[in-house]
């Protein structure tokens, strides 16, 4: 599995939009809801649209939360890498990390920086 899009996590004026939208889409009534037209932040409709986008190409999805500082391994997954490369990286100083006690933690931001660096072959 590779994390191939991550939708970096919304700014609390785009959050508190959302949660206005959703409120106003739930009412409690039905568990599914048909919507004809919802004003959504630009980040909220590009990771939609992104969604449906991969859906509509057959993919399998998994949808999760990603933590802003990661781990050697999850750091090695979005970058499509081993953990041993991850490990290299930070030591060299390619990739900046946090130290938490012994452990390499790697910001969110950091890793997806470095992965537009160098972008995947198709």
């Amino acid at each position: 599995m590779s994390i191939d899009h991550i939708v970096p996590a919304l700014d609390a004026e785009t959050v508190t939009e959302l949660r206005a939208v959703l409120a106003a889409l739930s009412d409690g009534a039905t568990p599914t809801v048909s919507v004809d037209r919802v004003e959504l932040p630009a980040p909220v409709r590009d990771a939609v649209v992104q969604l449906l986008a991969l859906l509509g190409e057959g993919q399998s999805l998994a949808l999760g939360t990603v933590a802003d500082l990661l781990t050697t391994s999850q750091a090695a997954e979005v970058l499509g890498v081993s953990d041993t490369y991850v490990r290299r990286l930070a030591d060299s100083g390619a990739l900046p990390i946090e130290m938490r006690g012994t452990h390499r933690r790697f910001r969110l931001s950091d890793v997806l920086a470095h992965r537009e660096q160098f972008p995947r072959r198709s």
